[in-house]
């Protein structure tokens, strides 16, 4: 079977609409047009089996798509696709709008601060419930001003001041990130001056 793990999830499917065979999907993507663009797809079932399907047919309907999948022609048909994910494969994926990012591509970008040191990496990007994280390991060079263990720095204003994507890297602020270091750690270096 293929390894279908580094897949996009494009929408989620929601129950059949009509009786020739079309099923309502909610987008999760920027781009409303996005179900135009949709050929061949793989649907992740809740019961964790994947099928690849051929789409036919997509129309946009209000906030919502309906897809017709080739060889399903009825309501009956579909069940077994209700409350799936359909996803695309990776070269699939259409950019991400000016000034916006996918949280799975700011993994393994540098940490560096606002005066310009590079401190760490982004080891992932955890969506919680009130705000994205990063996940960060502080290089070695860094653990004693910082932490020896990753820490999780939200991305806010007051955090995170920049995300440089050409030099993938994000700039933060050294005092919010040392704050929330929790182990005993020495005086920053301007605290020592």
């Amino acid at each position: 079977m293929p390894d279908y793990s580094n897949y996009i999830t494009v929408c989620e499917l929601m129950g059949s609409h009509g009786v020739k065979g079309y099923i309502k999907a909610r987008p999760l993507t920027h781009d409303p047009e996005r179900h135009k663009l949709l050929k061949a797809v793989v649907v992740e079932k809740v019961n964790g089996q994947f099928v690849e399907l051929e789409v036919e047919e997509s129309k946009l309907a209000g906030a919502l798509w309906h897809l017709k999948f080739k060889g399903f022609d009825t309501p009956e048909s579909l069940r077994p696709l209700v409350n799936g994910n359909l996803m695309v494969s990776p070269d699939e994926r259409i950019p991400a709008p000016e000034g916006e990012f996918y949280l799975d591509d700011l993994a393994g970008f540098a940490v560096k601060l606002t005066d310009g040191r590079t401190v760490g990496e982004v080891l992932e990007v955890q969506e919680l419930p009130t705000v994205d994280a990063f996940l960060i390991k502080f290089s070695e060079e860094a653990q004693g001003e910082f932490s020896k263990k990753p820490i999780l720095a939200p991305w806010i204003e007051d955090c995170v001041s920049e995300i440089d994507e050409e030099n993938q890297a994000i700039i933060c602020d050294g005092d919010y990130l040392r704050a929330l270091c929790p182990e005993e750690r020495p005086a920053s270096p301007e605290a020592r001056q």
